[in-house]
């Protein structure tokens, strides 16, 4: 089963991206399926000084992310 990253970091309004503080692996058959996993871990997704979440696949690249800016989420 192929293994998906969750990241958990903070992006500044100017774009940067700061190192993550959390970055947990979610073994999951499908992409559609990680991020289910990914938004039932809200722990992570919502920690202290945290506004973006992410998802890299198997293969190193970035498939999914969860923007929080100003008190909504927005998912890409």
């Amino acid at each position: 089963m192929p293994t998906y990253r969750l990241r958990v970091a903070w992006r500044e309004r100017n774009g940067i991206v700061r190192s993550p503080v959390s970055d947990e692996g979610i073994d999951a058959p499908s992409l559609r399926e990680a991020i289910a996993v990914a938004l039932t871990r809200s722990q992570q997704i919502l920690a202290a000084d945290t506004n973006l979440a992410w998802i890299v696949d198997p293969d190193g690249h970035v498939a999914w992310t969860l923007r929080m800016d100003e008190g909504s989420a927005v998912a890409v």
